[in-house]
């Protein structure tokens, strides 16, 4: 394999940043939607913080994004063009729709007279007369924020997942050429944006928060596990695959990214927040000291599912850039 420190890397720390912060808003406007439809006014404080925070983490990653461009006042020009058989177009067209969901399902959530800024014209003939239009009834607000809710959350699974098929789509890299990726990407990008959610509100001094922490540490803790059983099949097809595919897993069994992989995503990103959850949901193993939620404690597994979240990124951006296809290997 190339060593680490000779070779040039032309996707960087922006990139992976970029990866991560889409996630985030992935995941925070899907466990939003998803509590508007399960808990209705049980769970609106998990729908208010979920669609407050979706816009801004992918906005400050597309920023960056942007800013690692060579030319970045000409990236409107992937606009232009639709290319059905480039994920790069796909992606840019679908990452433009969930902004614009994301903005009008953040301003329908927010107080008045901002959310006023939402209005509807009190009959046909006013449709010209924009001082005529009137703001959004409350019964309109609920149904609005439920149709919105359900057209985002696709787009919002489609950017998560997208965050790994634009990995994926570059076979040259053998670490990157397998579907395992973009389901591990999404079941990350999901945890991530949840782990957000709780992060907040954790940090929330409420005594009534304590029904919205038990959904979300559960919910969390779900794609926990299921993030566990992607990083799984992700070895298997690795070491069943081509010979360049079984060597790149050197990168991250004995290689530079070793450290960050295990430690960084498996132990901190994995493992821990999965048994600091476990403690808090398994009242019958645990008696009453699970029953009590704890904010520091529910703050510090939000706070390393979302570094490990970080560092998941990091490695496959980095690492995946240092694989590339060997000779035939012959016996």
């Amino acid at each position: 394999m190339m060593e680490h420190n000779t070779f040039h890397f032309h996707w960087n720390f922006l990139i992976a940043f970029y990866l991560f912060t889409a996630g985030i808003s992935a995941g925070a406007f899907f466990v939003s939607g998803l509590a508007t439809y399960l808990g209705g006014a049980r769970y609106q404080r998990i729908s208010r913080i979920g669609a407050l925070l979706a816009p801004w983490p992918l906005t400050l990653g597309l920023a960056a994004l942007i800013f690692d461009l060579t030319k970045p006042f000409e990236f409107w020009w992937l606009f232009l063009t639709v290319e059905y058989t480039s994920p790069m177009s796909i992606g840019s067209w679908l990452l433009t729709g969930f902004s614009i969901i994301s903005f009008v399902y953040f301003i329908l959530w927010v107080p008045r007279p901002w959310r006023d800024l939402l209005r509807l014209p009190h009959r046909l003939a006013d449709l010209t007369h924009f001082s005529a239009w009137r703001p959004l009834n409350r019964q309109e607000i609920h149904l609005s924020r439920r149709v919105v809710a359900a057209i985002g959350a696709p787009l919002a699974i489609g950017v998560g997942m997208y965050t790994g098929v634009l990995l994926g789509a570059i076979p040259a890299r053998p670490m990157w050429n397998t579907p395992m990726i973009a389901q591990l990407f999404l079941m990350s990008a999901m945890s991530s944006g949840v782990a957000t959610v709780l992060l907040v509100a954790s940090l929330l001094r409420s005594h009534h928060l304590h029904s919205e922490r038990h959904f979300l540490v559960s919910f969390d803790a779900m794609l926990i596990v299921l993030e566990i059983f992607m990083v799984i099949p992700f070895f298997l097809h690795q070491s069943l695959s081509t010979w360049s595919s079984t060597q790149s897993l050197n990168l991250i069994m004995g290689g530079p990214y070793t450290l960050a992989f295990w430690v960084g995503v498996v132990l901190l990103g994995l493992l821990i927040p999965l048994a600091i959850e476990g403690f808090e949901l398994f009242p019958v193993v645990w008696q009453e000291q699970a029953i009590k939620y704890s904010r520091l404690w529910g703050g510090l597994s939000a706070g390393l599912v979302l570094i490990g979240g970080f560092i998941l990124r990091y490695v496959f951006v980095y690492a995946g850039q240092v694989s590339h296809f060997l000779p035939l290997y012959v016996r």
